[in-house]
């Protein structure tokens, strides 16, 4: 039977410029980060490294490139969704939300051109060692902070509406997030600074963040795939999945009551909490999505639109699948983990991309030509997937991660040839995420001014 969802409330007023302050924020974000992701795969390419990309300059760049393109994008996207559910009332405090986040992400980027080049490249949340970055990312996580608490306040998860599932599903990512940014503050509270103490800090944290990311790729999914008309599932095993997505962040609780954050009984307990929870729900959803897609293929050919939203579904799909694989494969620590997240961080960028073209003439801007969109999605998916298939062929031949250049220590032809076609596929996937940021700027265009009249004039 088709699901009984409807898509996201098309927003107006106040709600529709909160929407796109956030949109606008995470385009930026991304954008900014596919300009350090250049310089990586440059830098680790074989024969296109130019000589000047040294360590300082590499793992600089890598700290900004993970922190915009993971935390800044998906929490900002994150406020897109937020903000399109969570109605018209307390929107003052979602602009001051917003205002501060922005002014986070700005001293985060100032920071490495003012001369704070001093990284830590802990784990999920990599960081600039000075005031002036860590000021900025303690923005952001207020700003964040206060959605997260507007958006569980607004957002009602009631099954019995028609935008139910969404809702549950938008509130219970909310949920999430809160539980992280509680466990980073008990974390903050509990530890004494060490050579090790932002790794220990944001460890927990970060692992929580990606069941919030699960979800709301699974809220996605929900979207394109009502509106591609697939024929899907019952509402109720649609709720089970998202509750069983929620539930294995529980086991949050009764790690931080009974583990202490610096131990290595706390690091094992997180890795495994996600390592078994994080994946099934949505794997599950994954699989009956291909099957969907899979026969609805021939009546998509005539619709351009959907037909567009229904390949970001299948490519994302496919990214997360690749992801868990290249997960199970790792045995040590080289660049099989790189290949692992780039694949499941792959699939929720590609959903967020393929929301953004969903949501554009919905927020008043103009619609794209499908051919465009086509040739982006395809881009991006195909490029993401190379870079994957040259990682995991590196990393079956020991090629260490997080190592520039000459650094890396190429012995073997079949390491180079890995590590050439992780730059092909890469390189790929940035000129592809650059199309992606010119297309959304191209239908912003008309309402560019709208965009920055960031002001308190609305109702509630």
């Amino acid at each position: 039977m088709l699901l009984n969802t409807d898509s996201l409330p098309v927003p107006t007023g106040g709600e529709r410029r909160l929407a796109l302050g956030w949109l606008i924020l995470a385009l930026a974000a991304i954008g900014v980060s596919t300009l350090f992701a250049l310089m990586l795969v440059v830098s680790r390419t074989p024969f296109l490294n130019p000589g000047f990309f040294g360590a300082d300059f590499f793992t600089s760049a890598l700290v900004l490139h993970v922190d915009l393109a993971v935390l800044v994008w998906f929490m900002a996207f994150a406020g897109v969704i937020w903000s399109l559910l969570g109605g018209r009332r307390a929107l003052g405090l979602a602009w001051l939300a917003l205002m501060i986040a922005v002014i986070g992400v700005g001293l985060m980027i100032a920071a490495r051109f003012l001369g704070e080049a001093h990284p830590v490249l802990s784990n999920y949340i990599p960081v600039l060692r000075g005031p002036v970055f860590l000021s900025g990312l303690g923005l952001f996580g207020v700003g964040i902070s206060l959605m997260v608490l507007r958006a569980l306040w607004r957002i009602k998860p009631l099954p019995d509406r028609a935008d139910g599932l969404l809702r549950l599903g938008a509130w219970s990512a909310a949920l999430v997030v809160l539980v992280a940014l509680l466990v980073l503050g008990w974390n903050y509270l509990q530890l004494i600074p060490t050579a090790h103490y932002f790794e220990q800090l944001f460890w927990g944290t970060g692992h929580l963040l990606q069941f919030s990311h699960v979800l709301l790729m699974m809220v996605v999914w929900l979207v394109l795939g009502q509106y591609s008309g697939l024929s899907m599932w019952s509402r109720r095993t649609s709720m089970a999945l998202l509750l069983l997505a929620l539930l294995p962040v529980l086991g949050a609780l009764f790690i931080q009551w009974g583990l202490a954050a610096d131990s290595t009984a706390y690091r094992l307990a997180y890795t495994q909490l996600m390592r078994f929870g994080s994946w099934p729900a949505a794997l599950v959803m994954a699989v009956i999505l291909l099957r969907q897609l899979f026969s609805a293929r021939q009546r998509l050919a005539d619709q351009p639109e959907k037909a567009v939203l229904a390949k970001v579904l299948l490519l994302s799909v496919l990214l997360f699948i690749v992801g868990l694989i290249s997960g199970s494969l790792i045995r040590a620590d080289n660049v099989m983990v790189t290949a692992h997240y780039h694949g499941t961080v792959g699939s929720v960028t590609l959903a967020f991309m393929g929301m953004t073209y969903y949501l554009l003439p919905r927020l008043g801007a103009l619609s794209l030509p499908a051919g465009l969109m086509r040739l982006q999605v395809g881009l991006y998916g195909g490029g993401m997937l190379t870079l994957i298939a040259g990682l995991l062929w590196s990393g079956l031949h020991g090629v260490q991660r997080k190592t520039p250049g000459e650094a890396q220590l190429l012995d073997s032809v079949q390491e180079v040839a890995g590590m050439m076609l992780m730059g092909t596929g890469g390189l790929i996937a940035l000129l592809a995420t650059w199309l992606f940021l010119l297309l959304a700027a191209r239908a912003l265009w008309p309402v560019g001014q709208s965009l920055w009249q960031l002001r308190t004039n609305h109702p509630g």
